[in-house]
Parts: structure tokens; C-alpha cells; sequence
């Protein structure tokens, strides 16, 4: 499904690229594989949908974010060669930067984060 709010212009889509340059759609993939890391990490059905994911958001990155790009496919390798004891900080680092593209893209979501992160309760 493509985000409902399409790129940093806002523009609302019916239908996307997998090379439409789209932090949104980055971090739901990135998201999403995390998601899924933390789960059934031996299945190889879960590990293919897992790489699968990492490399949809290398797609929506490589253009506007290219070393981010990169980030993501180079987990992605590294989870289809079955290297997961190598992983050190990669998940970290790239949720680091996809929530950093896409709250620069998007720095009103920032704001309202911000404001739930303060309010008091």
C-alpha cells in the first residue's frame, strides 16, 4: 500500500513507483523489516520478506538519500548471506537516518511528536 501522503510535497497518490523518492515510504518499509527482525528471524520466508522490505525502501532512498540507500541494501545482504552475529549498530543506524529523512521532510509530524512527547498527563 503507498503512503497517503506522497512525497515532501504532500501531493495525495492513488498509485506509486518503487523509485518514487518518498521518505514516508522508506521508513514504512524500514519499519516494517525491523518489525519483522524482531520476530521469526530464522524462518527464511520471514528473512525473504525482511530483505525484501530494506530493499523496497533502498528504492525509495536512492536518489535523494543515496548513502541511507546504500545502508539499507548492505543489511539486506548481510541478512541473505545469514551474517546476523556481524550486525552491530546497522538496524540503529538506519532507523537513525529514515526517521531523520523523514521528519526533515515532514517537520510538521516533528512538531506534533514534540508537542505528545511534552504533554503532560
Amino acid at each position: 500500500m503507498s503512503c497517503n501522503c506522497h512525497g515532501k510535497n504532500g501531493t495525495s497518490v492513488t498509485r506509486t513507483s518503487p523509485f518514487d523518492q518518498c521518505s514516508t515510504c522508506a521508513k514504512k518499509h524500514v519499519v516494517k523489516a525491523w518489525n519483522l527482525f524482531n520476530e521469526f528471524t530464522y524462518c527464511d520466508d520471514n528473512r525473504d520478506t525482511i530483505t525484501g522490505q530494506l530493499r523496497l525502501a533502498a528504492d525509495h532512498l536512492m536518489y535523494d538519500h543515496y548513502d541511507t540507500a546504500l545502508k539499507a541494501r548492505d543489511l539486506a545482504i548481510m541478512l541473505e548471506d545469514n551474517r546476523d552475529m556481524e550486525i552491530t549498530t546497522q538496524w540503529e543506524d538506519l532507523l537513525t537516518l529514515i526517521r531523520e529523512h523523514f521528519y526533515t521532510d515532514h517537520n510538521d509530524a516533528a512538531e506534533r511528536l514534540e508537542k505528545l512527547t511534552n504533554k503532560e498527563t
